[in-house]
């Protein structure tokens, strides 16, 4: 009876997604150790620069998150100026998000840290899959 136990691949792949948010959030600090910029805040910053305007509704659904969490990370962006709300011109209920001028230099400033994870998160993930494809 050998072979790996069921569920062995997909534990493996939670390992390595737990092992790569902890070196991204390291990365993070180190590059920009005199800001706060967690791994929730980078992606909220990433993901509003990438759709300026997005509400926070559509940050929690693209991003996976809790509102709650969304909301945390988005203040700390505001307090820190890497981010604008503003009310929606169509919708003034409405409130939006933009990326500030020193949120796209925060974003800039750690582009080659998170590149690098990256780099390893995709090594892993081809090592991790190479054992499923033909």
């Amino acid at each position: 009876m050998g072979g790996a136990a069921p569920g062995a691949g997909a534990l493996r792949l939670l390992r390595a997604a737990a092992e790569t948010e902890t070196r991204l959030a390291a990365a993070l600090v180190d590059g920009l150790p005199d800001r706060a910029l967690t791994v929730d805040r980078w992606r909220v910053l990433q993901h509003v620069a990438a759709h300026p305007g997005a509400s926070m509704s559509d940050v929690c659904a693209a991003l996976a998150l809790a509102p709650a969490t969304a909301t945390r990370a988005v203040d700390g962006l505001v307090d820190t100026a890497c981010l604008y709300r503003e009310a929606d011109a169509g919708d003034r209920r409405r409130v939006v998000l933009r990326p500030s001028r020193r949120g796209l230099d925060v974003l800039r400033a750690v582009a080659p840290a998170v590149a690098h994870v990256e780099g390893d998160l995709r090594g892993v993930l081809g090592d991790l899959l190479a054992d499923r494809l033909p």
